[in-house]
């Protein structure tokens, strides 16, 4: 029997009526989309919890949470190497996907950026459309070429010895509390002052006040605005809000971390070239955009965007490694000394040490690795969209975002063998069946620069000091939280001078 309602009839209706039937219609809209997710989606028979083939809400709570990395990693031990993660989401965390998902296979289709990605201000990270997203990155490519990591590599030395003098004053064992000094504010004080002369010509000057800088200080709350921002535009009703949703403050940071960026770059143009006292010549990561910004149409916002990224990503993702690095090796003292020892039988002086030779140090590169492996400095998945290809054999529809989850790659047992152990042998022993090739920290990209700081600041600092973890009870997983980038614990490390030896920024 044919039911027919008119207007005149839901006219009839009371308020309260109204709102039932509103409501039962939203239950019965919910009920039929969860048993379609379930059983009738494309994804359908992709293993994973039940409840993220319904919607989004498992994964976004672990995500505002700061424990997304974790939870997906124990998704994957669970259900393998993919796992659907929402109705249109599935994370991947083998080695052949890494290469499926963002690298250019012949005869394959292209994954493009999600809508994961802002558009408000395109960038290097975020700009979606292939083309465009060359041009910025050919753009870019000057500064990070292997020629202008070698021109840059005297003005990395410069702070890496700024770096080892206020070790020196603040963290020795005649000068530091008794509870150690926090290294994980100095580690980043080094890496910001770095990138900040390589990307703007001059320093933040963390290094010499001691303190971080307001734009740099502020780079996480930026980063956790990020965060808000990318869960609401998981869920389609909330996409025109997402921005009125997210805290104020952290809303409120985003907008003068940008603003900063910007007001930085502006600064760099006529009236006010960049290093015009000292007279150089060196060009910095942003001055090919600066140079042709006219030429190929690029607005002071989308300058001010690429630097505010290349900063973040450039020092935080370098001071990171070195934090949980330290730790690790304090924790793990075999590997500790293995490296003392190569890093000090293999120079007789600290000015000996520069970025070509300890490209020869074998356990230093496997520490290196290690490192990365162990705590990627970013661990989430880099989401792509579908155009309808296969991921480890398995198809994924059109429009469906997937993507390596890289901490998940690195601790899943079926990619690496005691996956929490650190183990910097794994990465030299011919006979280890690891699939190193799961860890990939710099997303199949450009890594000179970061590599060289690395080798160059471990190996300087270790030359010189010796160092000594002071919390015992400090549990760097455990402790640590993520938004996009990590929520890095305090670091407490006495350190010790070696006696007997000449170290330059120390005795002139």
């Amino acid at each position: 029997m044919a039911v027919h309602l008119r207007v005149s009839d839901l006219l009839k209706l009371s308020p309260r009526e109204l709102l039932g039937g509103l409501g039962a219609l939203f239950v019965v809209c919910f009920v039929w989309r969860a048993i379609y997710n379930l059983y009738f989606h494309p994804l359908a028979k992709v293993p994973g919890p039940r409840i993220c083939a319904i919607n989004s809400f498992y994964t976004s709570y672990h995500w505002v949470s700061g424990r997304y990395p974790y939870v997906i990693r124990q998704l994957h031990e669970k259900y393998g190497t993919a796992v659907r993660l929402a109705p249109n989401q599935v994370s991947f965390c083998s080695e052949e996907s890494w290469k499926e998902i963002y690298g250019h296979v012949g005869g394959r289709k292209q994954f493009l950026k999600s809508n994961f990605y802002t558009q408000q201000f395109p960038h290097i990270v975020n700009e979606r459309d292939p083309i465009k997203h060359s041009e910025i990155r050919r753009l870019l490519s000057h500064g990070f070429s292997p020629r202008a990591v070698g021109e840059q590599e005297a003005y990395v030395h410069e702070y890496v010895d700024r770096f080892i003098q206020k070790v020196n004053i603040y963290a020795t064992k005649k000068d530091s509390p008794e509870e150690g000094e926090e290294m994980t504010k100095w580690y980043s004080f080094l890496t910001f002052d770095i990138i900040g002369d390589l990307a703007f010509g001059e320093p933040f000057g963390c290094l010499d006040d001691g303190r971080p800088h307001f734009w740099v200080s502020i780079i996480l709350d930026n980063i956790k605005a990020i965060a808000w921002s990318t869960i609401f535009r998981q869920f389609l009703i909330l996409r025109p809000v997402a921005i009125w949703l997210t805290p104020k403050a952290l809303m409120s940071k985003r907008i003068q971390h940008f603003e900063y960026s910007r007001d930085k770059i502006a600064r760099q143009e006529p009236p006010h070239p960049k290093r015009v006292q000292s007279k150089t010549t060196r060009k910095d990561f942003l001055s090919n955009m600066l140079d042709k910004k006219e030429l190929k149409g690029i607005t002071m916002d989308n300058l001010g965007a690429n630097a505010s990224i290349l900063i973040t990503a450039g020092s935080e993702t370098t001071a990171t490694f070195l934090s949980s690095t330290s730790f690790y090796l304090c924790r793990t003292l075999s590997s500790y000394q293995k490296l003392v020892n190569e890093i000090r039988s293999s120079f007789n002086s600290y000015n000996e040490i520069t970025g070509q030779a300890t490209e020869n140090l074998t356990y230093l590169k496997a520490v290196i690795d290690e490192g990365l492996r162990i705590f990627p400095p970013v661990p989430i998945g880099m989401p792509r969209e579908s155009p309808g290809e296969n991921v480890e054999g398995i198809y994924i529809p059109k429009g469906v975002e997937v993507f390596t989850s890289s901490y998940s790659a690195t601790h899943y047992s079926g990619n690496f063998h005691r996956p929490d152990s650190f183990i910097p042998e794994r990465w030299i022993d011919p006979n280890c069946t690891d699939k190193k090739r799961a860890s990939q920290p710099f997303l199949l990209g450009s890594r000179g620069l970061a590599l060289l700081e690395m080798r160059v600041i471990l190996a300087k600092m270790l030359w010189v000091y010796d160092m000594e973890l002071m919390d015992p009870n400090l549990s760097w997983g455990k402790d640590t939280n993520c938004y996009v980038f990590w929520d890095k614990p305090k670091l407490p490390i006495r350190y010790t001078r070696r006696a007997g030896i000449v170290v330059p920024p120390l005795d002139g």
